[in-house]
């Protein structure tokens, strides 16, 4: 398992560093791609942003939820509970 995982980081790590090259090489080299090159790693940029932003967002929408089961839950429980103390009082 361990060798699987070192082999698909090993081919990530070599193809993040070739294309990280060769749009280096490409940049450098002026062509007429340069403009839509620059726009489309920008746009990479912000849509990395945007990820990280969900995430968050998604983090805490998850909390929400989970406190508003738990205190479902805790609602739930406490009825139970005063429903068991009120039987107790009406038996003899």
């Amino acid at each position: 398992m361990l060798n699987i995982f070192h082999k698909t980081f090993k081919l990530a790590l070599i193809f993040s560093v070739v294309i990280t090259s060769w749009t280096s090489i490409v940049l450098l080299s002026n062509t007429t791609f340069n403009l839509e090159i620059k726009e489309l790693i920008t746009k990479m940029y912000f849509n990395q942003k945007n990820f990280i932003s969900n995430i968050k967002d998604l983090s805490l929408l998850l909390v929400k939820d989970a406190n508003e089961r738990f205190s479902e839950n805790n609602k739930g429980a406490i009825r139970l509970n005063n429903g068991k103390e009120n039987i107790n009082k009406l038996d003899p």
